[in-house]
């Protein structure tokens, strides 16, 4: 039986599909930011995305308690568990910036607001360009948590385990997934060859960060970690 808050959330996967964002993230990502629709900010501010209020934001916002993961441990963050006219309104009122939240009249207007926010953040452009390529929701997940939708480090893992737990329907079949560093490496870099687990070298350096180059005379491959030296 279907959990009552996922369908509601699932109506709008179309949504989502259709402005390049993959509807497994959508679901995913509303079940661990509202707390499965619980949440006080869920529950008053209309919001099921967690998306921080900075100086751009216009509109009403909520101060929630939350937490960040900051040099190595989790930071509280105490919030007043109330919705506010405005960003301005709420600093006022003696609230930590770090507890604001977008807040909406409608789960509808947030979910609008929660897809542009992608097309607006350059920072996840990356993930928008490359989900059309490689059409797999865990690398969506694993690119915008490395972008820094959230602090905590095992995010992506998390929305990873809610999509296989909620929606599926919605993922593309896998035999096998590596995560290295709490990054996600898809499936295309990945050999199964006799029980055995190769990684294709590119794929493994983009991850990483590193930069490979081919020596046809040597015919040898040289891998430079973050530009000082090869290994």
């Amino acid at each position: 039986m279907v959990d009552p808050f996922v369908a509601r959330v699932r109506a709008f996967v179309p949504w989502a599909e259709a402005m390049g964002v993959p509807g497994a993230v959508l679901v995913a990502q509303a079940v661990l930011e509202s707390g499965w629709g619980r949440s006080g900010l869920a529950r008053l501010g209309g919001a099921w995305f967690g998306i921080k209020a900075d100086r751009r934001w216009m509109g009403a916002v909520y101060s929630g308690t939350t937490r960040e993961w900051d040099a190595g441990r989790w930071r509280i963050v105490p919030g007043r568990h109330r919705v506010y006219p405005s960003r301005a309104a709420a600093l006022a009122d003696g609230c930590a910036a770090g507890s604001l939240f977008r807040a909406y009249p409608s789960v509808a207007d947030n979910v609008r607001d929660y897809l542009r926010f992608f097309h607006a953040t350059p920072r996840y452009h990356p993930a928008l360009r490359a989900y059309p390529r490689h059409r797999d929701p865990r690398q969506f997940a694993s690119d915008i948590a490395r972008a820094g939708y959230a602090t905590a480090p095992d995010y992506a893992e998390r929305l990873v385990a809610l999509m296989e737990r909620v929606a599926a329907d919605l993922l593309p079949p896998r035999s096998v997934s590596l995560w290295l560093l709490g990054r996600y490496l898809s499936p295309d870099a990945l050999i199964l060859h006799r029980r055995r687990v190769y990684v294709r070298v590119r794929a493994l350096a983009a991850l990483l960060g590193w930069r490979v180059a081919y020596d046809p005379q040597r015919k040898a491959v040289h891998v430079t970690a973050d530009g000082k030296g090869e290994g």
